[in-house]
């Protein structure tokens, strides 16, 4: 696992803290302007880039996906884009090996691997499964955290992460 040094870390926890901030402020004053699904993209993004993994399950980081078609082809935009200096794939959930990341919905039963980070759209957590869960808030898009399920998936989510949560259980 790797270690950020105390400056490497500050830097990250003020990038983290300005895009979420960012994209929660502006789904609540630029409501009709933002893509709510293009917001939940830029949130697994964030939320992937301040996660460790303890064994990657591959050069790659793997996003997978088991969402409705917006969410798919928001999210899909992702691919292509770098993160801790891996290239981020993006593919359907099937079959769920090799993800880093497994995004999906309420509708959805998960059976992920240990080392995948679990993100539930629209989930109410402990659901059994997901380590982090985008939820509504009025016209904002926010998140609540399991670090427990991260952490019995052999994943560690960063401090930062957890103050920016709306719940951390």
């Amino acid at each position: 696992m790797a270690v950020l040094g105390p400056r490497r870390s500050l830097l990250h926890g003020a990038a983290l803290a300005m895009g979420l901030g960012l994209g929660l402020g502006a789904a609540g004053a630029c409501r009709a302007q933002v893509d709510e699904h293009a917001l939940k993209a830029a949130f697994v993004y964030n939320i992937a880039a301040f996660t460790q993994w303890e064994a990657p399950a591959s050069e790659a980081l793997t996003i997978c996906l088991q969402v409705d078609a917006q969410l798919e082809a928001a999210i899909a935009g992702l691919a292509g884009r770098q993160l801790a200096g891996r290239p981020v794939k993006v593919r359907w959930a099937s079959p769920v090996t090799g993800c880093d990341v497994l995004v999906h919905d309420v509708d959805t039963p998960v059976l992920a691997a240990a080392g995948t980070l679990v993100i539930c759209d629209a989930c109410r957590l402990p659901d059994g499964a997901s380590a982090v869960a985008l939820v509504r808030e009025g016209n904002r898009i926010r998140f609540d955290i399991d670090p427990a399920r991260a952490r019995d998936r052999g994943i560690t989510l960063s401090s930062q992460l957890m103050k920016l949560a709306r719940h951390v259980l």
